[in-house]
């Protein structure tokens, strides 16, 4: 049975486990996007679709926040816990990436992703190297940070939009959705909706707060969670219409392409948080894919920095396609445990003991 239904507003928000199962596929997208640089698979065209895996992060960020923003958490309280959950990863992220990006001797030209040793590692410290449009800056310390900096960002705005919002949740969340459509799509006309820039982002995680305060108010769908994944399937395929099919149609399909990837997502994690609110089934619960989404903080952290290093031994060769398989295989398994490990003895412990000090000291 599928039915649109209304909780009442004040009920509390249950631990939506569906979420964090499918984070880990929107990780595991971005590893497969990035692969292309080392040992690309027949068909790649289809992996470049894992690329939107940050859209998805950012929608996902916009509404987990607001699903359990509490009136009574204040600002400085909501930020340090913030810095608890994404800085010390981060930190020990970057020391690792470091040895594999930068260089104090003579520059190979073929090894594009290395860098001379610079100040500019600095800005990405507290994380604010998105605001530079230079490339070399943007991207600087650990490339894959550059999404952390619009987080930065999102985390900050986040308190000081929850004021308002949640006194008239569901006239909010119309404002949001409308501001991140419009948003959206003005950024796609002039080709702009996936810059990598906290301004230029920001839509993304507008649509996630309009929908968390949309559940929130009292609309949810009484649906089997399994149906995020025919959602989720039909993202790669509208996303290959245009290659497949040239017409000026799919051309401007493919300008609006962000913002319709965005609402399939949208519409795929409605679903999962309503299979976890009505405790109907969902696919996307599977202990395992729950534990490895707890994971895939850690996995995008690291990931880039375990390609690279491989990249650097082994040259750009043209894999056949059993041995592109084993190289998948080799340089995930390698970057999951690397990320497990910075999960169970950075992320972990130190998300606990800062968050234990911050609400002592900010209750």
């Amino acid at each position: 049975m599928t039915s649109l239904v209304a909780t009442p507003p004040s009920s509390p928000p249950v631990r939506l486990d569906s979420l964090t199962g499918m984070r880990w596929w929107a990780a595991f997208c971005v590893f497969a996007y990035h692969m292309a640089n080392l040992a690309p698979l027949k068909g790649q065209a289809i992996f470049n679709f894992g690329y939107s895996g940050v859209t998805f992060f950012f929608i996902l960020s916009g509404f987990v926040l607001t699903w359990s923003a509490r009136p009574e958490t204040g600002a400085r309280r909501f930020w340090m816990r913030r810095f608890a959950r994404i800085w010390p990863a981060h930190i020990v992220a970057l020391l690792i990436a470091i040895p594999v990006f930068y260089r104090l001797s003579t520059l190979d030209p073929d090894q594009f992703w290395i860098k001379p040793l610079s100040w500019v590692l600095l800005l990405s410290i507290p994380l604010i190297q998105g605001f530079f449009t230079d490339s070399t800056i943007l991207f600087s310390g650990n490339p894959a940070a550059w999404t952390l900096s619009c987080e930065v960002f999102f985390y900050a705005l986040h308190p000081l939009l929850m004021r308002p919002s949640l006194k008239r949740m569901r006239p909010a969340s119309v404002f949001f959705i409308a501001a991140a459509l419009c948003g959206g799509l003005l950024y796609s006309l002039f080709g702009a909706a996936q810059i990598p820039s906290p301004i230029a982002r920001l839509w993304e995680f507008f649509l996630g707060i309009g929908l968390a305060l949309l559940m929130r108010s009292g609309i949810n769908l009484n649906i089997n969670g399994g149906f995020g994944y025919v959602v989720l399937l039909i993202a790669p395929i509208v996303y290959l219409i245009p290659t497949l099919v040239p017409h000026p149609a799919t051309s401007a399909l493919e300008h609006m392409m962000p913002v319709v990837l965005a609402v399939i997502y949208a519409c795929a994690i409605f679903i999962a948080a309503s299979a976890d609110i009505h405790r109907r089934p969902s696919g996307f619960r599977f202990p395992w894919l729950v534990k490895a989404g707890e994971v895939s903080y850690c996995f995008y952290l690291v990931h880039a920095t375990v390609l690279y290093a491989v990249l650097e031994r082994t040259g750009f060769i043209l894999w056949s396609p059993r041995k592109s398989i084993a190289v998948w295989i080799g340089v995930f398994c390698a970057a999951y445990l690397l990320a497990y490990c910075l999960h169970r003895f950075i992320e972990r412990p130190c998300e606990a003991r800062i968050r234990s000090w911050s609400d002592r000291r900010f209750s």
